[in-house]
């Protein structure tokens, strides 16, 4: 498959919108050192945001980081698992984010 096919129909992302998640990724990294728990729940409910009301979003984004996750579990204690897991989740949900803003930014002009 091309990779225009892939990716053609995605919308430009703006710098601000970028530098803005960004920030979100700092602020992630602090709350996963001092709450590590509070972080946990906090990316289960935006997850299970998804899936209530994006159809098979929240279940997408879980999919495309446990079979990875599968791949070197074997070499992970379970706290370095389930800390992978929740950055790797992140990293997804931000980029859904930065389509989302992109997407509004296009519909104002």
């Amino acid at each position: 498959m091309a990779l225009e096919e892939k990716y053609g129909a995605l919308p430009s992302v703006s710098e601000s919108t970028v530098e803005s998640v960004m920030c979100e990724v700092d602020k992630f990294a602090a709350e996963m050192k001092h709450d590590p728990q509070g972080a946990m729940r906090s990316l289960e409910g935006e997850v299970e945001w998804l899936k209530e009301n994006k159809d098979f979003l929240g279940r997408a984004v879980e999919a495309s980081i446990d079979p990875a996750l599968s791949l070197v579990e074997d070499k992970l204690t379970h706290k370095d698992w389930v800390e992978l897991r929740c950055y790797l989740i992140k990293g997804v949900l931000l980029t859904l984010q930065m389509i989302n803003e992109a997407l509004k930014e296009h519909t104002k002009t």
